[in-house]
């Protein structure tokens, strides 16, 4: 086994990527989502399901399948409470059908509803993850996800006012 020094030399990113967010928490998740659906306001659907198969694809890989319906199945029944239509009628197994009612749902709300909605589901996608397995690393699985469209929302989120 290596020594920690050598692997931690390892896993350092290389000098010429974006500047690390490791300040962003939870409540900032929410913010980079926000910014990155709010780029395109007039085809939120289409957004919605891009960002959940790239995050899918990413986590799918670390905790399985069965993993990653769990996450989402918590998310979809706590965001309810303030989009109860988001609740799947008969749940269906996979992935794909579960993005294929939630972009159906989405298309059925107003574009401001549908933008709420994602925002909310996967701001506690995120934070349900988080609290299982680490701010940082949740914030490195969406940067590794999500790719420019993370670190062009957490340059913009870094350059606002501190308060």
């Amino acid at each position: 086994m290596k020594p920690f020094a050598e692997r931690d030399q390892r896993m350092q990113m290389p000098k010429n990527s974006p500047p690390a967010v490791s300040s962003v928490d939870p409540p900032h998740h929410q913010h980079l989502i926000a910014l990155m659906v709010g780029r395109h306001p007039h085809t939120v659907c289409e957004v919605a399901l891009d960002l959940w198969e790239r995050l899918s694809k990413n986590l799918v890989a670390i905790i399985g399948s069965e993993g990653f319906e769990a996450l989402y199945d918590r998310s979809v029944h706590l965001a309810c409470t303030t989009f109860p239509w988001l609740a799947p009628a008969d749940p269906e197994p996979g992935n794909y059908s579960r993005f294929s009612r939630l972009t159906s749902g989405l298309r059925d709300r107003s574009l401001d509803e549908a933008r709420g909605a994602t925002v909310l589901l996967l701001s506690i996608f995120t934070s349900v993850l988080s609290t299982f397995i680490g701010q940082q690393l949740t914030t490195n699985i969406l940067r590794a996800a999500w790719g420019d469209a993370f670190d062009e929302a957490a340059l913009e989120i870094s350059q606002w006012p501190k308060k």
